[in-house]
């Protein structure tokens, strides 16, 4: 009975380490995939908004100069993208924030709940 106990033993101690490695990869995985779509969707999407007011700005500029009106940064077109432009950059920056704080997340210790 010794050979069949230890044997069962191994086994779970086995079994043991390779769930205990697929809770692991699984959590980087996941941990990847969260900043993944937050990088790649949610930081690229805010920065395509940025270039489509960039660009509005750039027009309405042209607009103005080629049609001998000053422009200036009281206008209230160009205030109201600049502000645009800089909630789009706070928003961003948490992202990145988060993104950072997602980086340095652990797996839970086996055998804690997740």
């Amino acid at each position: 009975m010794p050979l069949i106990d230890e044997l069962k033993k191994k086994t779970e101690e086995g079994l043991k380490t390779l769930r205990e490695t697929a809770q692991d990869i699984a959590f980087n995985v996941e941990k990847q995939a969260k900043i993944g779509k937050r990088k790649l969707i949610d930081i690229a999407k805010l920065q395509r908004e940025m270039q489509k007011i960039y660009s509005e700005i750039g027009e309405y500029t042209y607009e103005e100069f080629t049609s001998n009106r000053p422009v200036t940064i009281n206008d209230a077109f160009i205030k109201e993208r600049i502000k645009s432009i800089t909630q789009l950059k706070e928003e961003i920056k948490d992202i990145e924030e988060e993104i950072n704080a997602i980086q340095h997340t652990k797996p839970p210790k086996h055998g804690e709940e997740q």
